[in-house]
């Protein structure tokens, strides 16, 4: 594991670039990146103008970058206290499949959300990321090259969700919410991401398959 701590999210992306080279040509083994960002707001490969919601100007103002990256997805925000993985795997020795890495993705946080919080985490059909009753948590947005991955997915643990009311997350109407929104003492921002690497680490043993989950019935 790599723990970046806050750190810019250009740089985290020239980070992830020089271990995606390494693994790629065998120089070094799967890594996890775990970081928070800056206020920024990234577009990737399937953005549109339509999801932003105010001008450009306007929201630098208030202090928000902008960044294009190559992930997967729409529009989305990341700031401190949102914590984010990028997992940096050669799915060649896990499993050649992107559905299943998604999913084990999602699963990193929906089994310490339910069974360390309580909180009703889940997927929902035919939509990638994580939901606590109406609100969606955590984002999910991903590149591969060459069978092995880079960026990943973010959890929102006390991050202020003010800016996600500027853009249309995932090019979608949302409703967004953040895991201090459920819990009235303070939420140990280390804590919830040791949880989510031993759980990346866990379910990246099990190779298994996330089907079973898939089936259960939408909150």
């Amino acid at each position: 594991m790599l723990n970046l701590g806050l750190i810019e999210y250009a740089r985290a992306m020239d980070v992830q670039r020089k271990v995606h080279r390494e693994v790629t040509c065998g120089n070094s083994c799967d890594t996890l990146i775990v970081c928070e960002h800056p206020p920024v707001i990234t577009f990737g490969r399937a953005s549109k103008k339509s999801s932003l919601l105010v001008s450009e100007k306007a929201i630098r103002e208030r202090g928000i970058e902008f960044c294009l990256t190559d992930r997967g997805g729409d529009v989305t925000y990341h700031g401190p206290g949102q914590a984010v993985f990028y997992p940096v795997f050669d799915l060649k020795g896990l499993k050649k499949d992107l559905h299943f890495f998604l999913r084990l993705l999602e699963e990193s946080v929906i089994r310490p959300l339910r069974e360390n919080f309580g909180l009703n985490a889940y997927r929902r059909q035919g939509m990638t990321g994580v939901w606590v009753g109406p609100y969606k948590v955590g984002f999910i947005g991903i590149g591969v090259r060459n069978w092995v991955t880079y960026h990943g997915i973010s959890l929102n643990i006390s991050v202020d969700i003010d800016p996600f009311s500027l853009i249309r997350p995932c090019g979608l109407d949302l409703k967004v919410g953040t895991m201090s929104n459920f819990f009235k003492d303070e939420i140990s921002f280390k804590k919830i991401c040791d949880m989510i690497v031993e759980n990346i680490k866990q379910l990246v043993c099990e190779k298994g398959s996330f089907d079973e989950f898939l089936r259960e019935p939408e909150d």
